[in-house]
């Protein structure tokens, strides 16, 4: 008879990254995940350097620890591990942020590692030197880091598809104080400028849709807001249509938004505006798509391959790129293609289609949180575990 593998659930494990309740992408995935791992048993925390102050908090049965001096946590993962008696130190943010001297003193340091740039920006290959194993959000991710030399576990992100489901769409633009129309929404961090999002490009190329388009608006949900950034409705005032932009509160937006108000905007939306000038995966655009809501994203790095081109979603070309002070690219959508890709989705949108149901399904199959966590993420920390934890057995170490 076959051995029965032992389910055992001894490794700890510490996470890194935004506090659930801060509303970013990381804190949404955060929250997704490690609910899971405490529900199959896993012993977790949270290392919260982003959303909590003070002392530490116990939310549904899982310790949050909260920020130290270090803006970005390097303190907090190395002295907050040590406090929980870490076995696995995991971070999921910008991996140059983290300060070496904490690092190098962490036996089992493991990035759930954003790559949104190629060549990878050599302060990130330098943190990526500390790690026990690495973990990439994308195969534009796997790739560009083993160009450089390193080899990684690829685990797309996730969404939850019983939070991110179709609904009314009138019901959702009438709670939403939104008009009838043909909407292009955004929902992303507002926090430089020129802005990461790509915000003048695609404003810009609504511009010139509108010319021909009188029933089309815009909508922003811009949490996140930081006083450098890109000035929307200004821009929108000098473009001449300011009355076609639409906001969310911007209290709400930033201090009291969540998954399932986000579920809802997209839901409101015709088409999701997603050209990012970089982005390491962008859980909006699969968050879009379980919603049945298309969406036009930019050629490069991780997001064509999270749509299906001219089925779930357009991809427009890239401009000029521009070489950034990190020693890599950003790439700004051109604005041609992308007033092209608007009249592909508004001309697709206005005949008989099956995007909705094509781009839900393509989540399910592909992105579905419970599917990855089973397949790929309680494998990961069961092979971990037995690395890291082996049984023993008679004096003699031997893994279940």
């Amino acid at each position: 008879m076959a051995d029965k593998k032992i389910k055992r659930r001894d490794l700890k494990i510490l996470w890194s990254s935004n506090s659930f309740w801060a509303y970013s992408g990381y804190s949404v995935f955060s929250h997704d995940l490690i609910t899971r791992l405490h529900k199959d048993g896993w012993p977790v925390a949270c290392s919260d350097f982003f959303g909590l102050d003070g002392n530490p908090i116990e939310l549904d049965g899982i310790k949050h620890y909260p920020k130290m001096d270090d803006p970005f946590g390097s303190d907090a993962l190395f002295l907050h591990g040590q406090d929980f008696q870490a076995n696995v130190h995991m971070t999921m943010q910008d991996v140059w942020t983290l300060n070496p001297q904490f690092l190098q003193q962490i036996k089992c340091f493991i990035p759930y590692a954003p790559v949104d740039k190629f060549p990878v920006p050599q302060p990130v290959l330098d943190r990526l030197k500390y790690a026990y194993k690495i973990i990439t959000f994308s195969k534009f991710g796997e790739e560009s880091i083993m160009k450089s030399g390193f080899t990684s576990t690829m685990i797309y992100e996730g969404t939850d598809v019983n939070v991110f489901k179709p609904m009314d769409k009138q019901a959702c633009r009438k709670e939403l104080n939104l008009p009838e129309g043909f909407c292009f929404g955004l929902i992303a961090a507002n926090k430089e400028n020129p802005p990461r999002k790509g915000f003048q490009e695609m404003m810009d190329a609504f511009k010139i849709f509108y010319e021909t388009h009188k029933d089309a608006y815009m909508y922003f949900h811009t949490q996140q807001v930081a006083p450098g950034n890109f000035p929307i409705i200004e821009y929108a005032r000098y473009l001449g249509y300011a009355d076609r932009i639409f906001f969310l509160n911007q209290y709400k937006a930033t201090h009291n938004s969540n998954s399932e108000l986000v579920a809802k905007e997209l839901n409101a939306f015709d088409v999701d505006f997603h050209a990012s000038q970089t982005e390491g995966f962008g859980l909006g655009i699969i968050e879009s798509q379980a919603v049945g809501t298309p969406v036009i994203v930019n050629r490069c790095q991780s997001m064509p391959e999270l749509v299906v081109e001219n089925k779930t979603g357009w991809i427009c070309e890239t401009g000029t790129p521009r070489w950034t002070s990190d020693g890599s690219y950003v790439y700004p959508a051109d604005v041609k293609s992308l007033v092209e890709q608007m009249e592909k989705a508004y001309k697709a949108l206005h005949e008989p289609n099956t995007i909705a149901k094509d781009a839900r399904e393509h989540v399910v199959k592909n992105f579905n949180i419970d599917t990855i966590f089973k397949e790929k993420w309680l494998p990961f920390f069961e092979d971990l575990q037995d690395e890291m934890l082996p049984v023993q057995i008679d004096n003699v170490e031997k893994k279940v």
